[in-house]
């Protein structure tokens, strides 16, 4: 039987640049650089920047002032762009992203249509497409999907970050084949229906720190995804974990 084509898309969940790790984040970009396929598309799965100084929890006097993070996103979204310059890059929002919104909608709110996530980052200039679930889903169209795969951020659907078996309770909130991020750890669940089909769900681990003040103890873990799409939208996840400077299958 010949084999099916199909289109390879990276999931890079929770960098938090610039207070991320930049050691996992690196490797991850050098491991889908050496991927055989080559991947096609990459997902920025959300919270790629941490505008921690224009959040609710600004309690860290020491933090570099919000300019200083921009800049430093922007470098890191134009060092990106520069190692996959060819190939369609969707930056798709996460709660950190909505801290921007929130912030100038109580600060500011007639300065929204300028002070927005692709002109704060310039997006435009690196030819990267902002995508928010939420704004889809309150205009009455879907979530970002990868065939039959819906790609979530994580934070559309409460889910404590403290749950046991995250990937079933993703699944449990949305009843259909979803990817997410946001809980910074690699799950995984298969789900048989009644007429014997089945649909999966999946967490990823983050490229971030897996220590922050907020929750030093946790069970946080380092990760990246890629998922095949085929030409009838069937498709396959391959989520991976970070451990001790090693990719390994999750």
């Amino acid at each position: 039987m010949a084999k099916q084509s199909f289109q390879r898309t990276a999931l890079l969940y929770d960098p938090h640049h610039p207070y991320g790790s930049k050691h996992e984040y690196h490797l991850a970009l050098d491991y889908l650089k050496r991927l055989k396929p080559k991947v096609n598309q990459i997902i920025l799965g959300g919270d790629f920047a941490d505008f921690y100084k224009i959040s609710f929890w600004k309690d860290d006097p020491e933090r570099m002032p919000f300019k200083k993070e921009v800049e430093i996103v922007k470098q890191e979204l134009k060092d990106l762009r520069s190692q996959f310059y060819r190939i369609p890059i969707i930056y798709l929002e996460g709660n950190h992203e909505q801290r921007l919104y929130r912030y100038v909608r109580d600060k500011a709110p007639e300065l929204l249509y300028r002070n927005n996530v692709t002109d704060v980052l310039d997006l435009k200039a690196r030819n990267i497409q902002y995508y928010s679930n939420i704004a889809a889903m309150c205009a009455g169209n879907l979530p970002l999907r990868l065939g039959k795969l819906f790609v979530l951020h994580g934070h559309e659907k409460k889910v404590s970050m403290n749950a046991i078996n995250l990937a079933r309770l993703f699944y449990n909130k949305c009843r259909v084949n979803v990817i997410a991020g946001h809980h910074h750890k690699t799950d995984f669940a298969l789900h048989k229906k009644l007429d014997g089909s089945h649909e999966g769900s999946w967490t990823v681990g983050t490229l971030g720190k897996l220590t922050e003040d907020y929750q030093p103890i946790n069970e946080w873990n380092h990760g990246l995804a890629f998922v095949d799409v085929f030409d009838n939208n069937d498709f396959e996840v391959h989520n991976k974990i970070i451990l001790n400077g090693r990719i390994i299958n999750g």
